[in-house]
């Protein structure tokens, strides 16, 4: 049974860029390292021997600075768990954000900063995952790797092989994935693409010849929010096949995954 007529598949892509042009103009409020102290300078001071500062927001980055006991440090930007801050002198670089429990805001108070939310994560551009699931009747795998624009908008390119039992496949495939509630804990997107694919009948079968053949996706699916940068995702994707011959061909796909962002 099919899910999306030729038609169907037409007016949701037209609907989709329509949304992504909308979401890739310049919006005040979503920048890509959400800046959390816009409404003042904000600043603490280390109430502890040392701080470590790192050069960039990641333990792997060096150590190259420390800042002392009673030094002022301010607060630049929020990314994740991370935090960018300015000393004194003027360097610039990352603290740990478990680190601002050894600090002190002007009023002599540990800092109150909200618990990181899965909305944080992605503020992190890219995405990795992979997943399993049915192609028409075959068995699926496919892995995906994205680079999101904004927390909405996100680029992404999947490459799949599906295992059937007249015959096998792969595809490659490039898109757009619209993801208009990031917020949420189970979060629908709207999806898609294009690229190509390549069917290997069973060496079995007569007069059968290798194809590739260009195709055209239409995806919908949902992010569910294990734990910190984790995600099931879940899609039911439809693919339109523009072959060489007579008929083009549609195609049903569901697959489930898991996804990290970094």
């Amino acid at each position: 049974m099919q899910i999306l007529s030729k038609s169907a598949v037409v007016k949701i892509g037209v609907l989709l860029m329509h949304a992504c042009l909308l979401l890739a103009l310049p919006a005040k409020a979503d920048n890509w390292l959400t800046n959390l102290f816009t409404d003042d300078i904000l600043q603490v001071t280390v109430n502890d021997a040392f701080l470590n500062v790192y050069a960039a927001p990641g333990r792997g980055y060096p150590i190259f600075h420390v800042v002392e006991r009673d030094e002022v440090i301010t607060l630049i930007k929020s990314r994740t768990d991370w935090i960018k801050i300015k000393t004194k002198r003027n360097l610039v670089g990352w603290i740990k954000r478990e680190d601002m429990k050894l600090t002190l805001s002007p009023n002599g108070e540990v800092p109150d900063f909200p618990e990181l939310s899965q909305a944080d994560y992605l503020e992190d551009r890219f995405e990795f995952g992979a997943a399993y699931g049915d192609f028409a009747g075959a068995d699926g795998l496919s892995v995906n790797l994205g680079y999101r624009f904004t927390r909405n908008l996100a680029f992404e390119v999947r490459g799949a092989h599906n295992t059937g039992e007249f015959s096998d496949s792969e595809y490659l495939t490039g898109g757009i994935v619209f993801q208009p509630f990031p917020h949420w804990w189970v979060s629908p997107h709207l999806g898609i693409g294009a690229g190509r694919l390549k069917t290997f009948p069973s060496a079995t079968l007569v007069n059968a010849e290798d194809r590739e053949d260009s195709i055209m996706q239409a995806s919908l699916g949902a992010y569910v929010h294990i734990t910190g940068r984790l995600f099931l995702r879940t899609e039911v994707t439809n693919h339109y096949i523009l072959t060489s011959r007579n008929t083009n061909e549609e195609v049903n796909e569901w697959k489930v995954g898991l996804n990290v962002l970094f």
